[in-house]
């Protein structure tokens, strides 16, 4: 058995590698971080602290995980939040899905594509382009300050509603920005899509969330409620991660999955292979333009309302003698659930949390296997590369995957 490079996967969000058996041409993707237990952390705690730990899974996706905390424990209380709440988070999450997305492109998977070691090169080869990128960033930073309270682990949402919301010369400021980054959303769209892809063809199953249901690409949408009846959890001897299976098929969630369920365009969609995981990345510069637009439509929509702090209330955690809630969410890298189980004292005493690349990461393993079998004519070296590529395609965050 053979690690690829003698080190970890260079330019992915955490540790991990592929240890490669070049007898057998067979593949194993190997998580290197140790477990961190933060469904065992939130055992025994109020369930009000559990959207405040959460975040502190991931520095690149927090929102994302304080949306689903914040809404499995909605749903356990049995709160119902109003339309400016929906549209404060909608727009947190376009923040957070352009934030991401311009980090992983520019920085970790692009630089593949265009002949360049890393994102400073880029600087120096595209001046332009990086500029774009440093304005998409800063731009999606001030979408998570101003709503979310900071650029990392937000500050303002609490059960119900914001402890905090935007001024409206903030918001105003906001649609500014929003408007003066438009162009550089549609370069890095344009850069994306003109991207040669390298080939590959798999079998996997795409998977996406809409507001209530669990989309599939073969079988009926399933309730999210009901997310552990079709979406399983392996323990593999040599990873800390488990491997995630849809229903006992390998699955591909995250921008991929996500433009096929809502990518509208028919020009765009046909020069997509849905079957290839590459093309996630090329998904990922479409969705950046998407959100983008987006975001600027949220902001003209809550610029026409009076905006208010006050929380509705649900029913009394006394009335019942134990509520469980499921919150779910589209994070960058693809459908992440939470649930949470909490005694009349509002005291965690069972906690779940699926990430997405959980979800992925059986994906990522076979589809390095298959690439090693339709790439028989390159060299190992050749290949080798391709498979780091491969993951980063994928846009793994090993410390989601560890949590």
């Amino acid at each position: 058995m053979a690690n690829i490079t003698d080190k970890y996967i260079t330019k992915i969000e955490g540790h991990g590698s592929l240890d490669i058996d070049w007898k057998k041409n067979e593949v194993k993707l190997n998580i290197h971080e140790g477990e961190r237990l933060f469904e065992g952390i939130l055992v025994g705690r109020h369930i009000e602290e559990a959207y405040w730990i959460t975040p502190r899974i991931c520095g690149v996706c927090p929102i994302a995980h304080n949306l689903a905390s914040v809404r499995a424990c909605e749903d356990g209380y049995g709160i119902k939040v109003t339309l400016q709440t929906n549209l404060l988070r909608d727009l947190m999450n376009c923040g957070q899905m352009i934030q991401s997305h311009i980090l992983h492109l520019a920085f970790l998977s692009l630089p593949d594509y265009l002949g360049i070691d890393r994102a400073t090169e880029l600087a120096k080869k595209k001046p332009k382009v990086f500029q774009m990128v440093l304005d998409l960033k800063e731009m999606s930073d001030d979408i998570a300050r101003i709503v979310a309270g900071r650029n990392v682990h937000p500050t303002t949402t609490t059960i119900g509603g914001f402890h905090k919301v935007p001024s409206r010369k903030d918001l105003e400021i906001l649609l500014k920005k929003i408007k003066k980054t438009k162009k550089a959303a549609g370069a890095i769209m344009k850069l994306c899509v003109g991207i040669k892809y390298p080939k590959l063809k798999a079998d996997f199953e795409l998977v996406a969330q809409d507001k209530n249901s669990i989309l599939s690409n073969e079988r009926k949408k399933t309730a999210i409620k009901n997310y552990k009846k079709t979406i399983t959890e392996e323990i593999r001897t040599y990873s800390t991660a488990k491997f995630g299976s849809y229903d006992g098929r390998e699955m591909m969630v995250g921008s991929l999955a996500r433009m096929y369920f809502n990518l509208k365009d028919e020009k765009l969609r046909k020069l997509i292979d849905f079957n290839n995981p590459f093309h996630n990345n090329m998904a990922q510069g479409i969705e950046t333009l998407l959100y983008h637009r987006e975001a600027e439509r949220l902001v003209e929509k809550l610029l026409k309302m009076k905006l208010s702090s006050t929380l509705p209330k649900g029913p009394a955690l006394s009335e019942r003698s134990e509520s469980k809630g499921v919150g779910a969410i589209e994070a960058p890298r693809g459908g992440l659930y939470h649930e949470y189980h909490f005694d009349d004292k509002g005291i965690i005493t069972y906690a779940n949390i699926i990430t997405p690349t959980v979800q992925n990461l059986t994906s990522i393993e076979n589809c390095a296997n298959l690439l090693i079998e339709q790439h028989g004519e390159k060299s190992q070296k050749e290949k080798e590369h391709l498979m780091e590529m491969l993951v980063r395609a994928y846009d793994p965050c090993i410390t989601c995957s560890v949590h």
